[in-house]
């Protein structure tokens, strides 16, 4: 993908294979500091950043442009490759833009900018008829959520990641009109939290009809 010389003039690289590289990178607001990430650059021209700000950020393979979001720059669609940058081989922090690595980079392939927010979900326990809350912040928790929809038994038992049985108590109705929407906590639904497919959301290894048609369509 590069060469020795081209590569020479950088430090922080983490991994090379004929596929893709990987990089130390960052973005750096100007009042809250440098956000650190790791930036995946693949020989088809995908450009994808994995966030390292925490342990637990679930900014993972996003987009250069979600990346900088999650940075809190203004004007990322336009401006990112000048607002994340890498280091260059003296230390200092060198614009994406006036490096090598965007020779491969296509528009094109950018993934689909992913919605502002996915809001909570709930599915009905077969069994005790109770409704339980989905959260729907990382991709693992949509998948969680999919695959009880799906599902014509799930049980409360059923529910990842905690201990819950029939016997515990429902969320209030108070409670539950709090489905964790940006632009209002008690949204009914609105262009803000309701999604209706993006790469969050559907999946290339499931056969329902709308992640069929989501990922033939993409």
């Amino acid at each position: 993908m590069f060469t020795q010389a081209e590569l020479f003039g950088f430090i922080g690289i983490l991994q090379i294979t004929t596929e893709f590289l990987v990089m130390k990178c960052g973005c750096t607001n100007s009042r809250y500091g440098d956000t650190s990430g790791k930036l995946k650059i693949y020989f088809d021209g995908r450009i994808e950043i994995n966030c390292t700000c925490d342990e637990n950020c679930s900014k993972v393979n996003v987009s250069p442009i979600e990346f900088a979001r999650h940075a809190l720059r203004t004007n990322s669609d336009k401006y990112w490759k000048s607002q994340i940058w890498v280091f260059g081989r003296d230390g200092s922090k060198v614009q994406l833009v006036k490096t090598c690595l965007l020779k491969f980079f296509k528009d094109t392939y950018q993934r689909p900018i992913r919605q502002a927010a996915h809001r909570d979900e709930f599915v009905r326990c077969s069994l005790c008829r109770k409704e339980r809350r989905f959260t729907n912040r990382t991709r693992d928790d949509s998948r969680n959520y999919h695959r009880a929809l799906a599902s014509d038994n799930w049980k409360c038992s059923d529910m990842p990641n905690q201990e819950l049985s029939c016997d515990d108590a429902e969320e209030r109705e108070s409670r539950k009109a709090v489905r964790g929407c940006p632009k209002n906590p008690k949204c009914t639904g609105c262009t803000k939290c309701v999604c209706n497919g993006c790469d969050m959301c559907r999946f290339d290894d499931c056969d329902c009809q709308e992640c069929t048609s989501f990922i033939l369509n993409m």
